[in-house]
């Protein structure tokens, strides 16, 4: 039987600025904002209040395992503004004991005071979205902060891990941002383990429609590492983190052992998750819903919901599983690799429909088993590291392209 989701995604759009890589629903609104009674405070307060109302407005609630709050920036709120959202979770839906509650963190809109205030609200698990440990870097890619900043919130964060005040934290670089060769690379992650972060994420950098790099790089003016040097800057990140103790336990991320995010391994496994905010995507029940990405038409959008319950997608009654080529990506994403045939077996097909899509899975997988990309234990397939975690893409689309010809 399908259960109850038990993780919910709490959206905050607010940045100070739009980053130059950016392409999420966020809402610019400066550097100068006090959440509670200043600059903005009344936009923020009112975009809460149709959070709120949003997230009231479920039927099915259950007892949550993990609280994601992301952005945007969510350290811009206010500390009583988390702890009223964490509030709400914990009244009308529940939070299990032993709860893994996340928040995101950006270098410049937090201090050591403001983080003890969010640790009080209840928040157990910081990312800190650093991205580069390099001041022009950070400067050319759109980013208010320094990495005094990156210095300062990972000597906090490490405090606070060390005297038990929090559970875990994650440091969030970006890869292959603009000017950063191999030498400049290295030096970011020998900076980022300085700190001893339990996670690291590592994300490569996309080029976004709409975005100030896709401007600069249609115009022949972002300088970016080549192919030659992406791949390098890949394959260095997974060498060094592993030798400095990280175990690479999905195509982003490092931890070392125990500090894994609970919460992504959610979306990983293809379980339910609630979402909640301006742009944010849920699918509690194997459907998903984005909602809309302005706050004028998602806080119509919430008003329409809350009185007439438009979207079936939230409503346990309209349970759909996922499909399979879906469950296969997600698997494939981690460590832990995917057994396709017991995945089919858990779809309820039948042996002699199993043993021949099977079949043609595998001989579509086979030069990548041949070039080293994927690997095999029985059943059981996983991406290569470095290689094949790095050169995912084109093992993806054959899959998915097998599965639009079976069907």
């Amino acid at each position: 039987m399908y259960r109850y989701p038990r993780s919910a995604y709490i959206h905050i759009p607010f940045c100070h600025r739009r980053c130059f890589y950016c392409d999420f629903a966020v809402v610019p609104i400066g550097d100068n904002i006090d959440s509670l009674n200043g600059n903005k405070s009344d936009t923020v307060k009112d975009y809460l209040t149709y959070l709120k109302k949003e997230i009231l407005s479920i039927k099915h609630k259950s007892p949550l395992s993990t609280i994601y709050i992301g952005g945007g920036t969510p350290s811009i709120l206010d500390p009583t503004q988390i702890e009223d959202l964490i509030n709400i979770f914990r009244k009308y839906y529940g939070i299990d004991r032993g709860a893994e509650i996340t928040m995101e963190v950006d270098p410049a809109s937090f201090d050591e005071y403001s983080l003890n205030g969010f640790i009080n609200a209840g928040i157990n698990r910081f990312s800190l979205g650093a991205q580069s440990f390099n001041d022009e870097i950070l400067k050319k890619s759109g980013r208010r902060h320094t990495k005094d900043d990156v210095f300062n919130s990972c000597s906090w964060l490490s405090k606070a891990k060390n005297e038990n005040f929090i559970r875990s934290w994650s440091l969030d670089l970006i890869q292959n941002l603009p000017e950063s060769g191999t030498n400049i690379w290295t030096i970011d992650l020998k900076e980022a383990i300085k700190f001893l972060p339990p996670h690291i994420s590592i994300y490569d950098l996309i080029i976004e429609d709409g975005t100030v790099f896709k401007k600069l790089y249609d115009l022949g003016k972002l300088s970016l590492p080549n192919n030659d040097e992406s791949y390098e800057n890949s394959a260095l990140t997974s060498l060094f983190l592993k030798q400095s103790g990280y175990v690479r336990y999905e195509i982003s991320n490092y931890s070392i052992s125990g500090h894994q995010s609970r919460h992504n391994r959610v979306y990983w496994k293809g379980l339910g998750w609630w979402s909640f905010g301006q742009g944010s995507t849920s699918s509690p029940w194997g459907r998903r819903l984005t909602r809309p990405k302005t706050t004028e038409l998602y806080k119509e959008w919430v008003t329409n919901q809350c009185s007439l319950a438009l979207d079936e997608s939230l409503l346990k009654s309209s349970f759909k599983e996922i499909d399979l080529d879906e469950k296969i990506m997600l698997n494939l994403r981690t460590s832990e690799g995917v057994n396709v045939r017991n995945l089919m077996k858990e779809y309820g097909w039948s042996d002699e429909k199993i043993e021949g899509n099977y079949l043609k899975l595998i001989k579509t997988w086979d030069k990548y088993l041949d070039g080293g990309l994927l690997k095999n234990e029985g059943d059981r397939f996983f991406l290569s590291d470095p290689k094949g975690m790095e050169l995912s893409n084109q093992i993806l689309i054959d899959m998915f392209n097998w599965w639009e010809k079976i069907n």
